[in-house]
């Protein structure tokens, strides 16, 4: 009796959770503590202490004893205590995610569908907002003396929209599951139609980037003859944007842009990285440095834009090669076998485009802040657990066949 309703409230949190990633950080936190909590009483009630077992879970540990070293050393108690928590959080996030997973593939399929719904009205509100001038969940207006009319949805920047449009608009692709009905495929279609136009209005060229890296990676695994749709998808991003081509031109451009200061970011993170390469300042602690190595033309202080040297900054190289050795991980066991497991139904295509969305949020990151932002790096947590998951049952289910057929000839 208590399991049935721990699972059905772990349901409720997962599902209040992706939800609450399109428009707030406090319910991030909310249901995602609520999701950490069942899982622990779960696991109290089972007798069972031991977290589900994944091929992650030994970089994951050496990650938490490299942020506990880091948040040890550092000279900001408050900042990388609550760092040192948050990563803490995400992991028992984590695995949280893969216990209710792995109960029961069922829900597999039906988080997807709930992913697709919270995201296509993530999508609605950001059309309302291009037409209306506002968004309808919190209210934010466009950037005031922005001529591109960029939105961002109830997301914080239109960067950070891009991204959730970069990490969950491969989901849509979906639609190409012939095992769907045909309003499933409707419903698909429109997402995925939806997403486009958001993407097209965030004008995030590192979204933009990001979509095509993860569009490419999904046409290979699927069908490597439509990648010349690659090219053609960029051309229709820049000739169907406003501006498109002054934005792609402004990559190149020396003058004081977003470029530019990017650039004044990175060299003063770099200066960082130097006089602490090993170890670093502390986890949690750039803003607190970073005006010592601030470039003397660059008057301001925000977030490295490049979650990567961030990451080397504050926890050093043994962190970020920790990190990256978690994400390696991730990747080389989806890429194992991926198109096999793609062509094995609705589950194999769901991963796909998990794993597209999530290269293309990777790769934006080593551009933009995603890995420091509260909802985006909630998403990553939840999708990269989707994804081990997924793996973890299409593994049982193609091996099964192949077992059940050795056996029958000995």
């Amino acid at each position: 009796m208590l399991t049935n309703i721990l699972n059905i409230l772990s349901e409720a949190s997962l599902y209040l959770l992706l939800f609450g990633i399109t428009f707030s950080n406090s319910a991030c936190e909310i249901f995602a503590v609520s999701m950490i909590a069942f899982f622990v009483i779960g696991r109290i009630v089972r007798r069972d202490p031991k977290p589900p077992k994944t091929a992650i879970n030994i970089p994951l540990y050496i990650l938490c004893a490299v942020i506990f070293v880091s948040f040890c050393r550092s000279a900001f108690f408050s900042e990388s205590v609550r760092g040192f928590i948050r990563i803490i959080k995400f992991v028992f996030l984590y695995f949280a995610v893969v216990d209710f997973f792995i109960a029961d593939k069922r829900r597999l399929e039906r988080a997807f569908w709930a992913i697709m719904f919270t995201a296509s009205i993530a999508f609605a509100n950001g059309i309302f907002q291009s037409v209306a001038g506002f968004d309808l969940m919190r209210h934010y207006g466009l950037q005031r003396g922005d001529y591109l009319r960029r939105i961002q949805g109830a997301f914080v920047h239109p960067n950070d929209f891009g991204g959730y449009i970069t990490t969950l608009l491969p989901l849509a692709f979906c639609f190409l599951c012939r095992e769907l009905k045909n309003r499933q495929r409707l419903f698909l279609v429109v997402s995925c139609l939806m997403g486009m136009y958001c993407l097209l209005k965030t004008s995030s060229r590192g979204a933009w980037i990001g979509f095509l890296i993860s569009l490419a990676v999904y046409l290979f695994v699927y069908n490597k003859k439509l990648l010349v749709m690659v090219p053609a998808a960029a051309a229709l991003l820049i000739a169907l944007t406003p501006h498109g081509i002054e934005r792609v031109m402004g990559l190149f451009s020396a003058e004081q842009n977003t470029v530019w200061e990017r650039k004044m970011l990175w060299k003063g993170t770099w200066e960082m990285i130097k006089a602490h390469p090993v170890l670093g300042f502390g986890i949690n602690t750039f803003t607190q440095y970073f005006w010592k190595f601030r470039p003397a033309e660059y008057p301001d202080l925000r977030y490295a834009h490049n979650s990567y040297l961030q990451m080397w900054a504050e926890t050093g190289i043994i962190g970020l090669v920790a990190f990256l050795s978690t994400v390696f991980v991730v990747i080389k066991v989806t890429a194992g076998g991926l198109m096999r497991k793609a062509k094995s139904g609705s589950k194999g295509l769901i991963l796909l485009g998990l794993f597209a969305g999530y290269t293309g949020f990777l790769f934006q990151s080593g551009i933009d802040t995603h890995l420091f932002s509260l909802r985006l790096t909630t998403l990553f947590w939840v999708v990269t657990a989707y994804i081990m998951s997924i793996n973890k049952v299409l593994e049982g289910e193609i091996a099964s066949p192949a077992t059940v057929a050795m056996a029958g000839s000995q």
